[in-house]
């Protein structure tokens, strides 16, 4: 998740390859990040 909150700083894209332990840890993350303006892809 840190390294998610890095990437909204970031000039680059920043790729997680495994979503599950932000799914298991904070299932609401993802969601509450989308408000926050990131743009979250998964696959």
């Amino acid at each position: 998740m840190s390294f998610l909150v890095m990437g909204m700083a970031s000039q680059q894209p920043v790729q997680v390859d495994d979503v599950r332990p932000i799914l298991t840890s904070f299932p609401n993350f993802v969601p509450l990040f989308q408000q926050l303006g990131a743009k979250l892809q998964l696959v």
